[in-house]
């Protein structure tokens, strides 16, 4: 199966795993005068409200999914002396991983263990770095997690927009946090609302890949409480299919792509480019192979896979910054940007 078909995956599906007996219950935010909620330590404000309440969504408990700050790492030689001395593969070649290299540091971190988390705080090559998954929505991306100086900590907050994770940054008892949402670095609720995170550049490869282009990486290491869990495949039957399981407006309409297609989206200049990966599938053809795009006034070259589904672009020329990239489905991006024109 292509990793473009692996990280097709949702939230409701995660819940019948993981409350099978339990009825779920979708609030709906539409309560004019309520203005934060509360779960332990703290707030999440709801208001100043940026986005439209009718896609907000609360869909299971504030940290119903374990986010993890500065977990263990494992080096290659580890990850298969693991798969050699354990009971099933902590990670077999063709695992999806988010790979990134920050100051000659590479890590990788892979899907499948970022499905139980959906947020993973650590630090590479010396920078504070916000590794994001929304199964839901396709969405992956890593951000700069340093704000007005400080180092924030963003967790899963249990609620979506428009079948997105919205996260929330950690604070003390007596402060009121914000929800975030994962795919745009966005504050939209809360003391932070309308402030924004800065994307970095990742790749999305497979461990085979990633391991053998960045032979000194680490990786993540399982977070030893939810090793029961990364065994389990909870999605299947929603990347299945093109059924979305929240409300999506304005919802991308019939074409080409299908609702879940991967689209890369690279920031360069101030400007998003859209790549859909069936397009460039079709571009480069069933062989692997590299495409020349030009962003801006700047030439890029993009590996891309389409067996294995990888993805990653490179500047040709030195001197020009490697561009932020983040992933995400078709329907989100177009709820996001509905004049977005994908290429190639």
């Amino acid at each position: 199966m292509k990793p473009t078909e692996l990280i097709r995956s949702g939230w409701w599906v995660l819940l019948a795993a993981v409350a099978v007996s339990i009825a779920v219950v979708v609030v709906f935010i539409r309560m004019p005068g309520q203005p934060a909620i509360s779960q332990g330590a703290g707030a999440i404000a709801l208001e100043p409200c940026l986005i439209d309440r009718g896609t907000l969504v609360q869909a299971m408990a504030r940290d119903g999914l374990r986010a993890l700050v500065l977990p263990e790492t494992m080096t290659p030689d580890e990850v298969d002396s693991s798969n050699r001395n354990e009971r099933g593969k902590l990670l077999v070649p063709t695992d999806v991983v988010i790979g990134i290299e920050i100051t000659g540091e590479a890590r990788a971190y892979p899907l499948r263990l970022l499905t139980w988390h959906e947020a993973v705080n650590d630090v590479v090559g010396g920078r504070a770095v916000a590794v994001t998954y929304s199964p839901l929505s396709g969405g992956v991306a890593v951000w700069d997690r340093v704000l007005d100086g400080d180092e924030i900590v963003l967790a899963v907050s249990g609620w979506l927009d428009n079948s997105n994770t919205l996260l929330y940054d950690r604070r003390g008892a007596d402060a009121t946090s914000s929800l975030w949402n994962q795919l745009t670095g966005e504050a939209v609720t809360g003391p932070a609302a309308g402030r924004k995170l800065t994307p970095l550049p990742i790749e999305l490869s497979t461990w085979a890949e990633w391991r053998r282009n960045h032979p000194g990486t680490t990786v993540m290491a399982p977070d030893a409480g939810s090793k029961p869990l990364y065994k389990r495949d909870p999605y299947h039957s929603y990347r299945g299919s093109d059924i979305l399981r929240f409300p999506v407006e304005p919802k991308a309409p019939g074409g080409d792509l299908a609702l879940k297609d991967l689209v890369a989206v690279v920031t360069h200049s101030g400007r998003d480019t859209v790549f859909a990966l069936p397009y460039l599938e079709f571009a480069v053809g069933e062989n692997p192979g590299t495409w020349a795009a030009l962003l801006g006034e700047d030439v890029f070259l993009i590996d891309y896979d389409a067996e294995l589904g990888t993805f990653a672009i490179a500047p040709r020329d030195d001197g020009v910054a490697a561009p932020p990239v983040r992933f995400a489905y078709w329907f989100e991006w177009y709820s996001l940007h509905p004049e977005a024109k994908p290429l190639p």
